[in-house]
């Protein structure tokens, strides 16, 4: 295993305050783990990470597709790699996923050709488990607010298409995946499930 977990979810889900919390809870079991965030992480990568979300930027999707994958590329040399082979625990704020939610079933791209570039970027390296937190559009809306950056300014209609696109990758591949339905619940209570899940999956590597 490569102590490699990944969060994923549509804008406004939760992911950040899961992570947080996970993060704490490896670190009260003394197991050593480290948080990145996509796009960024990484110099280069926080670099990629203004211009794909600055609201003057006029963007194509090929052109977005591809500097996210380029801003992946770099976290993967300069962090993640580095913390498998350290046996760091690595949790990942978006990764692959979000590039198949956002650009392939929200802006249309290619899959295929999205599968196959995720794979060179990341050197074919795959979260061990991936949390896709599950909320309503109408929530996620709400949580975003009205300060809302290149990427959240696409509108009700490529959310919809995004959201959809997290239940088809589920669909599709189900063992990696974990679906949070976070819907109303309190935040200590999906913490609770995602803890639960961690432990048995991790059973006898978090216990080394």
């Amino acid at each position: 295993m490569n102590r490699f977990i990944s969060f994923e979810g549509i804008d406004g889900c939760g992911k950040t305050t899961q992570i947080n919390l996970l993060s704490k809870y490896l670190d009260s079991i003394d197991q050593d783990n480290v948080i990145v965030r996509e796009p960024g992480g990484t110099k280069v990568s926080e670099k990629i990470r203004k211009i794909l979300l600055d609201n003057n930027n006029h963007i194509s999707n090929e052109t977005e597709t591809l500097l996210f994958l380029s801003a992946r590329s770099q976290l993967i040399n300069e962090i993640i790699s580095k913390n498998i082979k350290e046996n760091k625990f690595t949790i990942c704020d978006r990764y692959t996923d979000s590039t198949l939610a956002y650009q392939g079933y929200g802006r249309g791209l290619d899959l295929k050709k999205i599968k196959l570039l995720n794979d060179f970027a990341t050197s074919n390296i795959k979260p061990d488990l991936t949390f896709i937190l599950d909320i309503e559009l109408s929530d996620s809306i709400k949580r975003i607010g009205k300060n809302r950056d290149r990427m959240e300014e696409s509108g009700l209609d490529f959310l919809r298409k995004v959201s959809l696109g997290y239940q088809k990758i589920f669909t599709e591949n189900n063992k990696r995946f974990k679906l949070i339905n976070c819907g109303t619940r309190s935040i200590s209570s999906i913490n609770e499930e995602i803890i639960d899940i961690i432990n048995v999956f991790y059973k006898g590597v978090i216990n080394e």
